[in-house]
C-alpha cells in the first residue's frame, strides 16, 4: 500500500492532464464557430430569397388567374345574352315562315274591274 500512497498524487495528476487534454481536444474555437455559423446563415439567406422570388412569382400567377376567370365570366355572360337574342331571332322566324307558307298557299286573287 505504501506505494499507492505514494504515487497517488502523480496518478491523480496524469488524470487531470490526460482529461484536460481530451476536453480541450473536442473544443472548438470561437472562429470557427463563426465561420460555421456565417456559412449557414448564408445559405440561409439564399433559401429565404428563392423562397420570396417564389411566393411573388405564385402571387403573380393567382392575379393573373383571378383576371382571366373574371374576364372569361364577363365573355360567359355576353356569350349567354347573344344565344338569348338567337333564339329570339329564330322564333321570330319560325312566325314570319308561317305567315309566308299562308300567304303562298292562298289562291291567287284577280283584281275587279
Amino acid at each position: 500500500m505504501s506505494w499507492m500512497k505514494n504515487h497517488a498524487t502523480t496518478f491523480r495528476a496524469a488524470a487531470v492532464v490526460v482529461l484536460g487534454g481530451l476536453a480541450l481536444s473536442a473544443c472548438a474555437t470561437n472562429g470557427y464557430v463563426d465561420e460555421q455559423i456565417a456559412m449557414v446563415n448564408s445559405r440561409i439567406e439564399q433559401v429565404d430569397a428563392r423562397a420570396q422570388a417564389a411566393a411573388q412569382r405564385a402571387e403573380a400567377a393567382n392575379t393573373a388567374a383571378q383576371s382571366a376567370a373574371t374576364e372569361a365570366r364577363t365573355a360567359a355572360t355576353a356569350a349567354n345574352g347573344a344565344a338569348t337574342e338567337a333564339r329570339s331571332a329564330t322564333q321570330r322566324l319560325d312566325q314570319m315562315n308561317g305567315r309566308i307558307d299562308a300567304m303562298e298557299a292562298a289562291p291567287v286573287r284577280t283584281p275587279r274591274g
